[in-house]
Protein backbone atom coordinates (compact mmCIF):
# COMPACT_ATOMS: atom_id res chain seq x y z
CA UNK A 1 0.00 0.00 0.00
CA UNK A 2 2.84 2.35 0.88
CA UNK A 3 4.50 1.61 -2.46
CA UNK A 4 1.36 2.63 -4.40
CA UNK A 5 1.08 5.89 -2.46
CA UNK A 6 4.75 6.61 -3.15
CA UNK A 7 4.30 5.99 -6.88
CA UNK A 8 1.21 8.22 -7.02
CA UNK A 9 3.02 11.00 -5.14
CA UNK A 10 6.05 10.70 -7.45
CA UNK A 11 3.84 10.90 -10.57
CA UNK A 12 1.97 13.91 -9.21
CA UNK A 13 5.20 15.75 -8.46
CA UNK A 14 6.78 14.87 -11.80
CA UNK A 15 3.85 16.22 -13.85
CA UNK A 16 3.73 19.54 -12.01
CA UNK A 17 7.47 20.04 -12.37
CA UNK A 18 7.19 20.15 -16.17
CA UNK A 19 4.04 22.25 -16.43
CA UNK A 20 4.43 25.51 -18.34
CA UNK A 21 3.84 28.65 -16.31
CA UNK A 22 0.32 30.02 -16.75
CA UNK A 23 0.13 33.79 -17.13
CA UNK A 24 -3.65 33.73 -16.89
CA UNK A 25 -4.06 35.09 -20.42
CA UNK A 26 -4.85 31.80 -22.16
CA UNK A 27 -2.91 30.56 -25.20
CA UNK A 28 0.59 32.01 -25.51
CA UNK A 29 1.68 31.53 -29.12
CA UNK A 30 4.79 33.62 -29.70
CA UNK A 31 6.61 34.86 -26.64
CA UNK A 32 9.53 36.23 -28.68
CA UNK A 33 7.48 39.19 -30.02
CA UNK A 34 8.30 42.51 -28.38
CA UNK A 35 5.90 45.39 -28.94
CA UNK A 36 7.17 48.90 -29.54
CA UNK A 37 3.91 50.42 -28.22
CA UNK A 38 2.43 50.56 -24.77
CA UNK A 39 -0.95 49.04 -23.97
CA UNK A 40 -2.37 52.57 -23.60
CA UNK A 41 -1.12 53.53 -27.09
CA UNK A 42 -2.74 50.46 -28.64
CA UNK A 43 -6.02 51.17 -26.86
CA UNK A 44 -5.95 54.80 -28.03
CA UNK A 45 -5.33 53.68 -31.64
CA UNK A 46 -8.26 51.26 -31.39
CA UNK A 47 -10.61 53.97 -30.10
CA UNK A 48 -9.49 56.33 -32.89
CA UNK A 49 -10.04 53.63 -35.53
CA UNK A 50 -13.53 52.95 -34.16
CA UNK A 51 -14.38 56.65 -34.35
CA UNK A 52 -13.14 56.83 -37.95
CA UNK A 53 -15.29 53.83 -38.83
CA UNK A 54 -12.33 51.63 -39.73
CA UNK A 55 -13.43 48.86 -37.36
CA UNK A 56 -17.01 47.97 -38.13
CA UNK A 57 -18.00 45.19 -35.73
CA UNK A 58 -15.87 44.62 -32.67
CA UNK A 59 -12.66 42.98 -33.76
CA UNK A 60 -13.65 42.45 -37.40
CA UNK A 61 -10.81 43.25 -39.78
CA UNK A 62 -11.06 46.87 -41.01
CA UNK A 63 -12.48 47.24 -44.46
CA UNK A 64 -13.26 50.12 -46.74
CA UNK A 65 -16.85 51.30 -46.56
CA UNK A 66 -18.25 53.53 -49.24
CA UNK A 67 -21.86 54.57 -49.03
CA UNK A 68 -23.83 54.59 -52.26
CA UNK A 69 -24.27 58.08 -53.62
CA UNK A 70 -27.52 59.48 -54.95
CA UNK A 71 -27.95 61.12 -58.33
CA UNK A 72 -31.02 62.98 -57.05
CA UNK A 73 -31.18 66.10 -54.96
CA UNK A 74 -33.11 66.28 -51.71
CA UNK A 75 -35.75 68.42 -53.42
CA UNK A 76 -36.23 65.80 -56.17
CA UNK A 77 -36.68 63.01 -53.62
CA UNK A 78 -39.21 65.09 -51.66
CA UNK A 79 -41.12 65.85 -54.85
CA UNK A 80 -41.23 62.13 -55.74
CA UNK A 81 -42.50 61.33 -52.25
CA UNK A 82 -45.25 63.96 -52.50
CA UNK A 83 -46.32 62.61 -55.92
CA UNK A 84 -46.39 59.02 -54.63
CA UNK A 85 -48.53 60.08 -51.67
CA UNK A 86 -50.95 61.97 -53.96
CA UNK A 87 -51.27 58.99 -56.31
CA UNK A 88 -51.89 56.57 -53.45
CA UNK A 89 -48.70 54.57 -54.06
CA UNK A 90 -47.69 55.16 -50.43
CA UNK A 91 -50.09 55.38 -47.52
CA UNK A 92 -49.31 57.96 -44.88
CA UNK A 93 -50.75 57.19 -41.47
CA UNK A 94 -50.52 59.62 -38.60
Amino acid sequence: MKAIATVIAALALSTTAYAAPNSGEGYQADSSFVSTKTRAEVKAETVAALRRGEILHGEEYPRSVTLPGSAKTRAEVKAELAAALRQGEIRHEQ
